[in-house]
């Protein structure tokens, strides 16, 4: 979130994550033929109000029903004058009695309303356009008016109506400021030019290598092999796992490297090394290097991260800059390299093994399986559940790999699906293997073609859809590059198919294989962290800093060429932080770059408390917060998904720390020690994958297996995940299977889908 600062030299933002943006709770149209564009919502038919609704019940229906709901909702005049006036007293009370920072400075009322009468005329304003009299609403009002619709909606809580009102009240406060001349009208952001926010980069004559192909196309490997060849620069790219994979290759043949993702940096002996894999949003823009690689720059145009790869690119202080990619990015890319004077080189790829859609589905019958296969779906529900179905129809080993797990975990099942000498003969994974994975697959198979975006269901776009598929028969993987000769097995080349366990998906995807994507436009953009600093400075005292950053993001001046990227989830974490007072402007500005997952509640808990230690200037290690629950790792571990669950938590939790301490050195100690506990997580974490099987055969071999041999893994910090000793609760009576119908794609335990949306961005932090 918010890229550093380069005029001061700040690194504030080294690392974030950003999960999946919020989109309107309509119900999405599923379509049969397929759509190339971002799925649209379906029109919902209105009905005309009754000539006896009020003005107020009309506007509140129709501004409410946009961001919430496809019914609408009502409410007569005296219901909605009286819940806004009671969360008006409510929020006087509140911000009269907030404490001050300090001593000498004034309550968030007084700051805001020095003279006493900003709040009578803001809430004399806000009741005549509530009954719809006086002057017509400008647009800040209607923008009020949306948001107090939308906050009527969820009648249980009053806390997003406050909130609401008491954003309307800063709106009209700084508004009446600017009329008066006391704030100038320069306070909005002025994002139009952010070429001219990388001054290092702009003196050097750069020369662009655009690598650009469908998957399996050879592009990295021939952007590393230049990087490894000089010696000096960085790998940047989408996941820390792959940032781990790229730096075990180098210092596998050798190469002095360092490791820098935002929770673990791992550097070299020798200081001078001028070598490093991170992930992207860790790219150092101001070291120059001779050459910089960044991955799957398609995602510059993504809505969540894309201003990661924006400033990786625009900010590459390096004399080459090797860009790897889809093809799709090729007109933005030629844009912004006529934008930064950079020369443009186009290298284009093809695969190097064929890719075809198989004529037939599997008939929704997992029997059908073959060795090598992987069934890709979008719920972590789903994914454990058919990984139970398929070992129990086909007395074959499964792996599992999906975004909330932890990279060496995913590593690890990587590596036993990998490995052809052991019985894990298939894979069900989420499309977090569509990002970089390198995985033995011979067979894609969708088990459906809609995903569930935490409002509703959209079915995947063409380059979803060719970006997973594309992972079938890959040319030679990981495990072979890094075991050289010693499997049984080798990597020659192989068509890699692609089909759908249920027939009615089968045409979608075929068409969408041989569709071509539609040309990237736009690329994401975030203000700097200097920007939030300097308007947070020129605004009253208290004002809440996920204020400054939302009408920051929604009033900024951009050019054509690039798009405000969404702060949902950074909006999220300022709003849980609020309440903790003594954090400056500069420590909210990190915490919000954080890993934070959104969907837990638990870890949510963990950052309150860090962010409270912090601003108490308190020296801490994991064992000094409560709320990181290393009890977990004293229960026995079994298959219940809810202890997995814990498991992850507490792996996200330990992240967040780990991701903090390298920012409040002061502040979070004992890093060993986070480090030795989340070893332990993610040892816990593949033994419950690893030995937990519906069946019971299955887990007799497993552990005969382990007797005999250690548990295959990817190493990716130079040594192999240890094997652990069975501690598994076994079962009174067998599990029985579950209902052939679930296998339909139909379920409405959807619980997991938005976690595990959320999850693959995770994976970078």
């Amino acid at each position: 979130m918010l890229a550093p600062s380069t005029q001061r030299g700040q690194c504030l933002f080294c690392s974030f994550r950003a999960l999946v943006a919020r989109t309107p709770k309509h119900i999405y149209n599923v379509q049969r033929s397929f759509i190339t564009s971002t799925p649209r919502a379906r029109e919902v038919k209105r009905t005309k109000p009754s000539p006896s609704a009020s003005g107020a019940a009309v506007r509140l229906r129709r501004h409410g029903r946009k961001t919430t709901s496809s019914q609408d909702f009502s409410f007569p005049d005296e219901t909605v004058l009286k819940r806004v006036q009671l969360a008006l007293k409510d929020l006087k009370e509140d911000l009269s009695s907030r404490e001050a920072i300090s001593d000498s400075e004034p309550s968030p009322l007084e700051a805001l309303d020095p003279g006493g009468t900003r709040w009578t005329n803001y809430t004399t304003r806000l009741k005549d356009i509530l009954e719809f009299r006086g002057e017509k609403a400008t647009a800040q009002e209607e923008r009020l008016l949306y948001e107090i619709g939308s906050a009527q909606s969820n009648k249980s809580s009053t806390q997003d109506l406050q909130r609401v009102l008491h954003y309307g009240f800063i709106d009209f406060v700084l508004h009446k400021n600017m009329e008066d001349g006391i704030l100038s009208k320069s306070a909005i952001t002025d994002l139009r030019y952010p070429t001219e926010w990388y001054t290092a980069a702009r003196q050097i004559q750069r020369n662009v290598h655009l690598h650009i192909g469908p998957t399996n196309s050879g592009k990295t490997y021939n952007a590393l092999k230049r990087l490894e060849e000089k010696g000096d620069g960085f790998y940047a790219g989408p996941l820390r796992l792959l940032a781990h994979e790229v730096y075990s290759r180098f210092k596998a043949k050798g190469a002095k490297c360092d490791l820098v993702t935002g929770d673990d940096i791992r550097r070299d002996d020798d200081p001078n090394v001028s070598l490093y894999a991170s992930t992207v949003e860790m790219v150092d823009v101001s070291t120059p290097v001779e050459v910089a690689v960044i991955d799957e720059i398609q995602m510059i145009a993504s809505e969540d991260r894309g201003w990661a790869w924006t400033r990786a690119f625009l900010g590459a202080n390096a004399k080459e800059v090797h860009l790897c990619g889809e093809a799709r990015v090729l007109p933005l890319v030629r844009e912004l390299c006529a934008a930064t004077g950079d020369t443009l080189q186009v290298h284009e790829y093809k695969r190097l093994n064929p890719l075809k859609v198989m004529t037939k589905s599997l008939g929704g019958d997992l029997k059908n399986l073959r060795k090598g296969d992987c069934i890709v779906t979008f719920s972590v529900m789903n994914i454990h559940a058919l990984k139970k179905q398929i070992e129990l129809d086909t007395g074959r080993h499964c792996a599992i790999v999906y975004g909330s797990l932890p990279p060496e975990t995913r590593a690890a099942q990587a590596a036993l699906f990998n490995d052809p000498d052991n019985d894990y003969d298939f894979l069900v994974a989420s499309d977090a293997i569509g990002m970089g994975l390198n995985l033995s697959v011979k067979r894609i198979i969708f088990h459906r073609v809609h995903k569930f975006n935490g409002v509703g269901h959209e079915q995947l776009s063409v380059p979803q859809i060719k970006q997973i598929g594309g992972r079938a028969g890959r040319y030679r993987s990981a495990h072979h590059q890094m075991n050289d000769g010693k499997s049984k097995t080798s990597s020659e080349v192989s068509v890699g198919l692609v089909t759908t366990l249920n027939e009615e998906d089968l045409p979608i995807v075929r068409q969408a294989m041989n569709a071509e994507a539609p040309p990237l436009k736009v690329a994401g953009l975030l203000p700097p962290g200097d920007f939030m600093e300097d308007l947070a400075a020129r605004l009253p005292k208290g004002i809440p800093f996920e204020y400054i950053l939302r009408r920051v993001a929604d009033s900024a001046a951009m050019h054509r060429r690039f798009k405000m990227c969404s702060i949902r989830d950074q909006s999220d974490i300022a709003r849980s932080i609020e309440s903790v007072r003594g954090l400056s402007v500069t420590d909210r500005i990190i915490f919000v770059a954080a890993p934070c997952s959104r969907g837990s509640q638990r870890v949510n808990a963990v950052a309150q408390a860090l962010a409270r230690c912090i601003a108490q200037k308190r020296e801490i290690s994991i064992i000094d917060v409560p709320e990181i629950n290393l009890e977990v790792l004293e229960v026995p571990i079994s298959g219940d998904r809810s202890y997995l669950e814990s498991l992850e938590d507490l792996h996200k939790s330990l992240v967040l720390f780990l991701w903090l301490s390298y920012r409040f050195i002061s502040n979070l100690k004992d890093r060993d020690v986070a480090f030795y506990a989340k070893g332990l997580v993610e040892d816990k974490i593949n033994t419950c994958l690893v030995e937990f099987s519906a069946n019971p055969e299955l887990r007799k071999r497993v552990l005969a297996y382990k007797k005999r041999m250690s548990i295959p893994s990817l190493p990716t910090d130079g040594t192999a995940l240890p094997a652990s000793s069975s501690q598994l609760d076994m079962p009174a009576e067998d599990e029985t299977a579950l209902p052939v119908d679930w296998m339909r794609g139909e379920s409405g335990a959807e619980s997991g889908e938005e976690q595990e949306s959320r999850s693959v961005a995770a994976a970078a932090a």
